[in-house]
């Protein structure tokens, strides 16, 4: 059985006949091709089952982006095959039909995934260590992108560390799935109606997204929080008894519950395990704006860009190192030594919360043996013992000094009592074993 041929339609419209060869990995749009002759790139393929009208759109779009490729920031000459976005380069055909695009391949064993970079132990196991100045490297180059992007009227939208990679030795970022971003552009428009609720401004919970580089200029904002203080979101928080606090993070989001502001929240708490105090104030002040409702005060990717390069820049001093050798922002505490006081204390309290868990069962089976044999009152011995009801004396006159109670109801209440131990006796018994 012969391979079907595919046809490239390169920019200037060259045209070129190829070989597609399947790599087993696809996505939720389409499936990923090697393509012969052509090592460093691959082909997206849409599923068969992509609609008619889906697939005209994606022409269009992909016929627009293969012609308008944004120009990103040149990189050094030592550093090759570094993809910074996972860009359409070609146009792919069966026959008369388009069926995906072709775009530069990037390296797999070379990145990894953003998300990653949030909890630091799986950058460490994935081969990256990281320190706050190496974050502030990938928060730098991501802004650079993003504004790069946004000069050329184009947005991701659906801007989160799942679609961004990371070169884990020269810290450049990588963006995926190119072609579900929204453009805005004079001679073509393309919406982009995926979304992800915990990355998604407050202003478009209810409605589509109208603005999209506000939108990504929310999303960034949080995914630098999160790169900055352990993976931790924005808008996670201990709540005020007063406060009727949303279980979902959507409805915190929704309500602007920013726990981490410089000015406290006065319903929302910050998670005791947060280090954003030890964050400059100028970072600070730019996350205040990002997660507030002040029209226009967000933040865009220039003014991230302008200040993560200021603390990404070794020679700028804006970065010093503390007395345990860690990275940390000049003239505040280091937040990897709060970070590692927090969870050892954390770690304290658990462990004395453990040995007292412990030895509750042990005190339990001795008040059960005390009962047993006669040692230690059980509940029905204590009821009775405190009976209040009428004293009779030898002369037949009842004592009125004491609450008209009869022994009849303190014996119900007593034996009622007792059940209860009894049966409590027994699941404690049974969970002891």
């Amino acid at each position: 059985m012969f391979a079907p041929t595919y046809k490239l339609v390169w920019p200037d419209g060259k045209t070129e006949k190829t070989k597609l060869i399947a790599t087993g990995k696809a996505g939720g749009a389409g499936e990923i091709f090697e393509i012969d002759h052509y090592p460093h790139h691959v082909a997206k393929i849409y599923h068969e089952e992509t609609k008619p009208e889906q697939l005209k759109h994606y022409s269009q779009k992909i016929h627009w982006m293969v012609r308008n490729r944004p120009e990103l920031p040149s990189l050094p000459p030592s550093v090759e095959h570094v993809v910074q976005l996972a860009w359409p380069v070609a146009e792919v055909y069966k026959g008369s039909a388009f069926v995906g695009f072709a775009m530069e391949k990037i390296d797999f064993e070379r990145t990894i995934e953003l998300d990653f970079l949030l909890t630091r132990r799986q950058a460490e196991q994935a081969g990256l260590t990281i320190d706050f100045g190496k974050l502030m490297a990938v928060a730098y180059n991501l802004s650079s992108i993003i504004n790069t992007l946004h000069n050329k009227k184009i947005a991701v939208v659906d801007l989160k560390p799942m679609n961004i990679k990371v070169y884990k030795n020269e810290l450049l970022i990588s963006i995926l799935d190119c072609d579900g971003f929204c453009i805005y552009a004079d001679d073509f428009r393309s919406d982009a109606p995926q979304v992800t609720p915990e990355y998604l401004a407050p202003e478009f919970h209810a409605k589509v997204v109208d603005r999209p580089h506000n939108q990504d200029a929310f999303a960034l904002a949080t995914i630098i929080f999160r790169l900055l203080n352990y993976g931790i979101h924005p808008f996670v928080g201990i709540s005020d008894v007063k406060l009727k606090y949303p279980t979902e993070l959507a409805a915190r989001i929704q309500h602007t519950l920013y726990a981490y502001g410089m000015k406290p929240h006065p319903g929302v708490r910050p998670v005791p395990a947060s280090v954003h105090e030890a964050f400059p104030d100028s970072i600070r002040e730019l996350f205040d704006r990002a997660f507030g409702w002040l029209p226009g005060a967000r933040p865009g990717a220039y003014e991230w860009a302008l200040i993560t390069a200021q603390y990404a820049n070794k020679s700028s001093g804006q970065m010093d190192v503390c007395v345990n050798g860690h990275v940390k922002f000049s003239e505040k505490q280091c937040p990897t030594c709060m970070r590692e006081h927090i969870l050892t204390h954390h770690h304290r309290n658990k462990s004395r919360l453990k040995a007292k868990l412990k030895a509750v069962p042990q005190k339990t089976i001795r008040h059960v043996h005390k009962t047993i044999n006669r040692t230690h009152a059980n509940p029905f011995q204590a009821a009775l013992a405190q009976y209040q009801g009428p004293t009779i004396n030898y002369s037949g006159n009842i004592n009125l000094n004491r609450p008209n109670v009869s022994l009849a109801t303190a014996t119900v209440n007593a034996l009622a009592t007792e059940i209860l131990w009894v049966i409590g006796m027994i699941i404690t018994y049974w969970w002891l074993k």
